[in-house]
């Protein structure tokens, strides 16, 4: 797994780094959809201890109950996936400084995949819930 990852916005505003990876994989749910506009996100996970902020300060939405989502209150750009329990959270992979240092090995949420959306990998899929 890739460590010492960097990453941050479109603008610039907001720059991040951690330390080490847990896994990472592609999410369809309708609100990581809404959130991104786009059918698919591939997120990072990462240990929460090992994430800072090292430029800027993001803009939090609380999403649901459980989760927020944070990202440029410049530009708009999605940066990061929280659940509020949770010792990890999402990076969004695309804002990674290297993005292809990280491959996702897996698709969570696949029973809201857009049915036009075809994605020919053999990784698993999960139609509910998030592998741990």
């Amino acid at each position: 797994m890739a460590k010492d990852l960097t990453g941050g916005c479109l603008c610039g505003a907001v720059r991040y780094r951690t330390g080490g990876m847990i896994r990472a994989g592609y999410c369809h749910c309708r609100m990581c959809q809404k959130a991104s506009g786009a059918p698919v996100v591939a997120w990072a996970v990462v240990p929460r201890d090992s994430f800072a902020f090292t430029q800027g300060t993001p803009v939090e939405y609380r999403s649901s109950t459980n989760a927020s989502r944070l990202f440029c209150g410049t530009c708009g750009s999605p940066l990061i996936f929280r659940e509020h329990d949770s010792g990890e959270l999402d990076i969004n992979l695309a804002t990674l400084d290297e993005p292809e240092r990280v491959v996702p090995s897996y698709h969570i949420y696949t029973a809201s995949q857009q049915p036009w959306l075809h994605i020919a990998d053999e990784a698993p899929r999960f139609a509910t819930e998030r592998p741990t």
